[in-house]
């Protein structure tokens, strides 16, 4: 029997919660000391790339969504990421940096972001994907890393916050109003939880491109500033 969809919703985040709560702690966060001005700037990269991947994904849905209260909601997102890749750009123009054209994505974030993310069937199954899983981590790591980045990035995170919470809300919405029966309700933990999976892997590359760049060593945990 399908869940009432306010059991569902909760029960979809508590599984996320329980992955994360029970994962390895280099995938529990991309963030497990404090960051380089180096590190700064893969992050940011590696930040703008998801945010434009996303406006340009989520776009792309909008030729497909015949569900109107959706359709707004998106269109409004699509405007929203492609904000927040600005203001990653602006902060990396701070730091010299004035173009991706020579930064190149590690492999598993091709298979999460270009791969998995714009894929789905239906508005359902790439809401759950991106807009539950996807903004639940994004919002967890952006939390994690405030502590650690200097006040120019704290202010860019601190705008991009709040539309992520709003991408959270309109994730809820969706799953609360279009997965109401046990078949919707299975597709949508199927894609969650194979969003997790790409996430945690994602998590991994990053650390191990810092360690690559000589800017972490992935065997130590809390590794010194560099």
């Amino acid at each position: 029997m399908a869940q009432s969809p306010t059991d569902f919703y909760d029960s979809i985040i508590g599984l996320i919660e329980s992955r994360r709560d029970t994962a390895e702690a280099d995938v529990q966060s991309f963030f497990n000391r404090p960051m380089s001005e180096q590190e700064l700037v893969e992050w940011l990269s590696f930040q703008a790339y998801y945010e434009l991947r996303a406006a340009q994904f989520i776009g792309r849905w909008l030729a497909d969504t015949p569900e109107r209260d959706a359709l707004v909601l998106l269109a409004q997102q699509v405007e929203d990421e492609a904000m927040h890749y600005e203001y990653c750009m602006r902060a990396l123009d701070k730091r010299g940096v004035t173009s991706l054209d020579r930064w190149k994505p590690e492999p598993e974030w091709e298979e999460w972001i270009d791969g998995w993310y714009p894929s789905g069937i239906d508005t359902l199954e790439r809401v759950a994907a991106h807009n539950v899983t996807g903004e639940v981590g994004a919002c967890q790591a952006f939390y994690d890393i405030k502590p650690r980045i200097p006040d120019d990035v704290v202010k860019t995170l601190e705008r991009i916050i709040p539309d992520e919470l709003f991408h959270m809300k309109l994730g809820r919405q969706i799953l609360e109003k279009y997965a109401v029966t046990d078949d919707q309700q299975e597709r949508v933990r199927l894609r969650v939880v194979r969003t997790f999976e790409l996430e945690e892997a994602g998590r991994v590359a990053f650390n191990r491109r810092m360690a690559r760049l000589g800017l972490a060593d992935i065997g130590d945990p809390t590794p010194p500033v560099i």
